[in-house]
């Protein structure tokens, strides 16, 4: 189907070619795009609001699909998406972790002596006997 343009008259139309499979692409290319244009805005909707679960699930499922770690994105998911509170909440768990890992061994420490010194008690009072 091919429609000519009147260079006399600017009202008619410019010469455009298409035939039924173009037609049918640029329909097929507007449908993708704008079903693209609404998934892109519904996550930008997930991502700009919600509290810190939302927000930790959300960056976690992208990290995931990404081929990222979603477990720190799910740690800045929920800073970003969290309240004072919530911050309050990961900056204590942070500091229990590396208290945690600095005392450890010196907790193991003083349990092994505590075993030698309750071996030597009881090998001490059963001597006696």
């Amino acid at each position: 189907m091919t429609a000519s343009a009147d260079t006399d008259n600017p009202t008619t139309a410019s010469s455009t070619t298409t035939s039924p499979g173009a037609a049918f692409s640029n329909v097929v290319s507007a449908a993708i795009e704008l079903a693209a244009a609404k998934v892109s805005q519904k996550a930008a909707d997930w991502t700009g609001g919600g509290g810190a679960k939302q927000q930790a699930g959300v960056k976690s499922a992208q990290a995931g699909l990404q081929g990222k770690n979603p477990v720190w994105a799910a740690i800045k998911g929920a800073w970003s998406g969290g309240t004072s509170m919530v911050k309050a909440a990961i900056v204590a768990a942070l500091v229990a972790l590396v208290l945690l890992l600095l005392l450890s061994p010196v907790l193991l420490l003083v349990f092994l002596l505590s075993l030698l010194v309750i071996a030597a008690v009881a090998k001490a009072r059963s001597s006696r006997r």
